[in-house]
């Protein structure tokens, strides 16, 4: 019999008739699913009735003496009986010895569920606190580092490539400015008289925002509102779940409502960064577009000479020239055009950033929104439910290898230790 010795005790004191009412409900249950103990029990139940129908018989006088002296002689040629379980015995008592472990440990048992149960909440609510901290913490360091980092190289340095270009063509054009006459000298002055000025006007605004798909679509309804477009759009995800998505916007407003596209972006969220620059290129813009004139000039006398070119020397000479000034004006209309354009259009550069809704106000909460949020929470439960109970199956699965070594020679030792005492 593979059962403790605990079971053997109940069996002689259920046979006898001196168990309590608690200790036959045991032994019978576990008679139910052990079939050694089972056995046993019917068989000394057999050996107890078939001794009970036997009638008394008078002993010898010298029974006792002649019984003792056997047993003496017996006791030094016994060999102890050993059984060895079989495999199937074993795996057959093995209900039985759960059930037992939770019969008489119930109190434990339930200590070690609620223990575990009062894990998991525990393990929920910090997580949950833990990715809020982290949250903050990451949008806070963010937030830092894009006020100290300068701005976006590739949107802020757009307009100064136009400003430095028409300095570029200014230099290249001195020597043909030089050999202009004093006739259009006095029509470059007199036409300073009648400038306007040519400002332009950019601007940069970070904005940290609650519901960040919605103030994307409420920036883009309000550009065309006032009349302007967007150059360039980039809408980056976060690198991982607690990261904030982003969005850079290049948007074209005219320079009239530049202060009030201001406003209404600054209404969004909480701003971090805004910053307003305006560039004078009045002296450039009407020097360029005094050279254009000039230029023209020019190009009127140089056709006037190809005419009275004699040879082919003079006028490949002459029409290479022509080509040179020719390049020249086109190049300082297309300045001029590209000018007034961001004289007309101002430049603003847009960084959206998400954060978490604000804890320190009221915030509705649709039903919708409650249900996917109770969703989420209970699907965040299972599955730390199952990494849990996976975490479990790996440590039991390391200690069992060390339980079988120890355990299996434990067992037999103990199991011979007990039929020793019994003999």
């Amino acid at each position: 019999m593979a059962c403790s010795t605990h079971y053997e005790d109940l069996i002689d004191k259920y046979v006898e008739g001196l168990v309590t009412v608690e200790e036959k409900e045991i032994l019978e249950s576990h008679l139910k699913v052990c079939s050694d103990c089972r056995q046993e029990v019917e068989e000394l139940q057999q050996i107890i009735r078939a001794a009970g129908s036997l009638g008394q018989v008078e002993l010898p006088e010298d029974f006792t003496p002649t019984l003792m002296e056997k047993i003496r002689d017996l006791s030094y040629q016994q060999v102890s009986y050993k059984k060895t379980p079989s495999l199937l015995s074993f795996i057959r008592n093995i209900p039985s010895v759960f059930f037992d472990c939770f019969y008489y440990n119930k109190k434990a048992f339930i200590a070690v569920v609620g223990v575990f149960l009062v894990g998991i909440f525990l393990v929920s609510v910090y997580n949950q606190n833990n990715l809020g901290i982290n949250f903050a913490t990451k949008s806070t360091k963010d937030e830092a580092a894009y006020e100290i980092a300068p701005a976006e190289p590739d949107l802020l340095m757009m307009e100064g490539a136009g400003v430095s270009n028409g300095r570029q063509l200014e230099s290249e054009s001195a020597s043909s400015v030089q050999q202009m006459s004093s006739a259009d000298t006095s029509l470059k002055a007199s036409s300073t008289q009648e400038r306007t000025q040519k400002i332009i006007k950019n601007a940069h605004i970070s904005i940290y925002v609650e519901k960040f798909d919605a103030k994307v679509d409420e920036i883009v309804k309000t550009v065309d509102e006032l009349g302007g477009y967007i150059e360039t759009s980039q809408i980056q995800e976060g690198k991982s779940a607690d990261s904030p998505r982003r969005a850079y916007m290049a948007l074209r407003i005219p320079q009239d409502k530049l202060n009030d596209a201001l406003d209404k972006f600054k209404a969004m969220g909480r701003v971090t960064n805004l910053q307003i620059s305006g560039e004078n290129i009045t002296d450039a813009y009407y020097d360029s577009d005094a050279r254009i004139r000039n230029l023209v000039q020019q190009e009127e006398r140089l056709l006037e000479i190809l005419n009275m070119a004699k040879n082919v020397d003079e006028i490949l000479r002459i029409e290479s020239e022509l080509n040179r000034v020719r390049t020249d004006i086109d190049l300082l209309r297309g300045q001029l055009t590209s000018w007034d354009k961001m004289v007309e259009m101002s430049l603003i550069n847009v960084n959206l950033i998400e954060q978490e809704p604000s804890k320190e106000k009221v915030t509705t909460i649709t039903l919708r929104e409650l249900w996917q949020r109770a969703k989420q929470g209970f699907i965040a439960a299972i599955n730390l439910s199952l990494n849990m109970l996976a975490s479990l199956a790996e440590v039991v699965g390391a200690l069992l290898p060390i339980a079988l070594i120890i355990g299996i020679p434990y067992f037999i030792i103990k199991r011979l230790l007990n039929k020793k005492n019994k003999s």
